[in-house]
């Protein structure tokens, strides 16, 4: 099996009581601390992420969304000008 080369670090200050209890856990799933550090690290941020970007809708709330993303969008005659108008991205 290939090892994947791993280019960045993360250092954190803790505790020693911290360290100890996440060694503990770690050794609990036979994990290396920074495997375990890593792993929980992941799945936490992929479940923030998740419940950031998906939300559940019934078969009738799905219609309604899709319904709504479909109409024409509204003509804003000022964002039409603000648009209209140069950008400082293009300076």
């Amino acid at each position: 099996m290939a090892t994947i080369q791993k280019d960045t670090r993360i250092d954190l200050r803790i505790e020693n009581s911290q360290k100890d209890f996440l060694v503990y856990a770690a050794s609990l799933l036979d994990m290396k601390l920074s495997t375990f550090v890593l792993d929980s690290a992941l799945k936490e941020a992929e479940e923030l992420v998740s419940s950031k970007t998906n939300f559940p809708l019934t078969a009738d709330q799905w219609k309604i969304f899709c319904a709504a993303l479909d109409k024409p969008a509204k003509d804003i005659p000022k964002l039409k000008k603000l648009f209209q108008g140069s950008s400082l991205f293009n300076e």
